[in-house]
């Protein structure tokens, strides 16, 4: 009972790390673009945002959650560039950005003429007060948020595909059905989550270790990885695939609507005007939670490793939110169309890397750069 309880708080966890508020978004993009190939674009979207990051949680696992080892064929100022570039993109340059646009998004549902601006002011000054003084609110919000948001998401998709009404699939054809596989897989980039797991997965390495320090059995804990990624991988996917199906059913009220308003549009019509604050809500939570996450590891990073302890922590977290707060004012399209270029050039590099490290553990193998570089010298000969 007790290793049960551990797999399902382990799979529970996994899906917490990954599911934040841009993932409450690309989902429906991605269903509404099908062009009523959904199942294809799903299943694009749950390749590179399910199985590629739970495949980087495994290898971290096997790397003992050490990055420097993990990118160890970079060397040392390698891994440490590597580092800054992935927590600056998951932080105050995209993620962190995002999570702004995505509040504003949800903010709009309650106050129709609030600004993008004025709502980025206000959320940068709430995640400062909240980062300083984190201590354990992102872990009490992710517990009551997680449950909450999950119910929010099943009821919208409960009565949104009984009430809804799919609109005829046009062009349905082989070629359609590639495109919709292929947008799905490139959207599932934008959600970031390969180099959240890079970061995040200590977290996960740290708890099933500290559940299972007496066996100090590897083998034990993998067998526990495995059957936690199943219950958390999952859950995410039935998430995803559910926003890619309201995203279709929903196409038609959705076209010219901004990613960010979407859910909230879906839930307006499937729920009534009484869902607006519940969805507000949660979505803010998700932005906060996220949000202080990311504020907090790349001021951390910016402090310890960049500056050397020459600026204090407030210093790097007004740094850090002045950055996001700038790049929130180009919306979550401008964020996306500059991320889009960057992840769709270093994304396969890094499932490159990441599939031939897990393969180099296993049959104790040394590490190397090649398989990175090749992928990125070839992606980038594809331009």
């Amino acid at each position: 009972m007790k290793n049960k309880w551990l797999v399902m708080s382990t799979g529970f966890a996994l899906f917490s790390m990954f599911f934040g508020s841009g993932n409450l978004v690309f989902p429906i993009t991605v269903g509404l673009e099908s062009g009523g190939h959904y199942l294809l674009a799903a299943m694009g979207i749950l390749f590179t945002g399910v199985v590629v990051p739970f495949l980087g949680v495994l290898g971290m696992m096997l790397y003992k959650g050490d990055i420097y080892n993990f990118f160890g064929c970079f060397g040392k100022k390698g891994t440490f560039l590597f580092s800054f570039l992935a927590l600056a993109l998951m932080g105050p340059f995209g993620v962190l950005a995002r999570c702004l646009t995505v509040a504003h998004g949800a903010l709009l549902l309650m106050f129709p003429n609030v600004s993008l601006p004025i709502t980025s002011l206000i959320m940068c000054i709430v995640i400062y007060f909240l980062t300083i003084n984190k201590n354990k609110i992102v872990d009490t919000l992710g517990t009551i948020l997680t449950p909450f948001l999950l119910l929010s998401i099943a009821a919208i998709a409960f009565f949104g595909l009984t009430r809804g009404t799919s609109p005829e699939a046009i062009n349905w054809n082989a070629w359609n059905g590639f495109n919709a596989l292929k947008n799905g897989f490139f959207q599932g980039y934008q959600t970031m989550d390969l180099l959240a797991a890079f970061f995040f997965s200590q977290f996960i390495i740290k708890y099933l270790h500290s559940k299972l320090a007496a066996s100090g059995n590897d083998a034990l804990l993998l067998k526990h990885f495995y059957k936690s990624s199943v219950v958390g991988g999952g859950i995410l996917s039935s998430v995803y695939f559910v926003l890619v199906l309201l995203g279709w059913v929903y196409a038609p009220l959705l076209e010219n609507v901004p990613p960010q308003e979407m859910l909230g549009i879906i839930a307006i019509d499937s729920l009534g005007r009484l869902a607006a604050p519940c969805v507000c809500i949660a979505v803010l939570f998700a932005c906060l939670t996220t949000a202080i996450v990311l504020t907090s590891l790349f001021a951390d990073f910016l402090r310890n490793e960049v500056t050397h302890n020459k600026i204090g922590n407030k210093r790097a977290i007004l740094i850090t939110l002045l950055i996001g707060y700038i790049v929130s004012t180009f919306d979550f399209a401008g964020i996306a169309k500059f991320l889009g270029p960057i992840l769709e050039v270093i994304y396969p590099a890094l499932i490159a890397l990441t599939l031939v490290n897990i393969t180099n553990k296993f049959y104790d193998l040394k590490t190397s750069h090649w398989p990175f570089t090749l992928t990125l010298l070839a992606k980038l000969c594809l331009i």
